[in-house]
């Protein structure tokens, strides 16, 4: 199955939705855009090699792509939105995902636990380095849907930082196949590392956001001021 599938049928609604006012964007854009920081994600996602507190680092640095790919996401669509409003919609986002996904919250508890023994480290940073994928494909496939419910309900792309929107992406999640989309994330991730994308991005780490090399250690992208890590 073409795992960019439920990307496109996500957009497509979206597109409907909005009635030609997207016209021009492209759906091959916003797909390179949501695999780009999957990547950089699970790239992100090895840090986790750090017994104990690795797989917290690695969970932090996940969160702040999620709202990152909302933005640049945004851009594409000629969206307006703070970044305030762009990390309260990601951070509502996530505690959905928590709440209606127990699986995938406990691959990544128990990958925290494997990092706690040596010999199953190799494999703590494997699966955590699938989530990290996996995190950034499903909430960028169910931002779009939140984008679509706020188009329907209001005829406008506005969102605001109040107990409304965290109703209605409450209800987005709620209401999506959550579990097909994981699947189908995990299945675009091994599609990653099968075409030697994952490693590639791992050997030279390039900045999500506009493309900038990445040095080892490095926070911070040196062309945009985007937090990395």
């Amino acid at each position: 199955m073409n795992t960019k599938l439920l990307i496109y049928a996500a957009y497509t609604e979206l597109t409907k939705t909005a009635r030609g006012t997207l016209k021009g964007t492209k759906i091959e854009d916003i797909t390179n855009t949501i695999e780009k920081f999957a990547i950089f994600s699970a790239v992100a996602a090895t840090t986790a090699a750090i017994p104990n507190v690795g797989g917290v680092i690695s969970m932090i640095s996940q969160t702040g792509l999620v709202w990152g790919t909302y933005i640049a996401i945004n851009k594409q669509l000629g969206i307006s939105m703070s970044d305030n409003l762009a990390k309260f919609i990601g951070s509502a986002m996530l505690t959905n995902l928590a709440t209606n996904a127990a699986s995938y919250l406990v691959a990544y508890i128990g990958a925290g636990i494997l990092s706690l023994l040596p010999i199953a480290n190799i494999l703590s940073i494997a699966l955590l380095a699938a989530m990290g994928y996996v995190l950034i494909y499903a909430s960028a496939i169910l931002y779009l849907k939140l984008l679509t419910e706020v188009m329907r309900a209001k005829g406008t792309f506005n969102l605001d930082e109040s107990d409304a929107t965290k109703n209605m992406i409450k209800n987005v999640v709620k209401n999506s196949n959550v579990k097909e989309i994981i699947k189908e994330g995990r299945n675009a991730f091994k599609e990653a590392q099968k075409n030697g994308q994952f490693q590639a991005a791992k050997d030279n780490p390039t900045c999500p956001h506009c493309g900038e090399t990445i040095k080892p250690g490095q926070k911070f992208c040196s062309r945009t001021g985007a937090q990395l890590f």
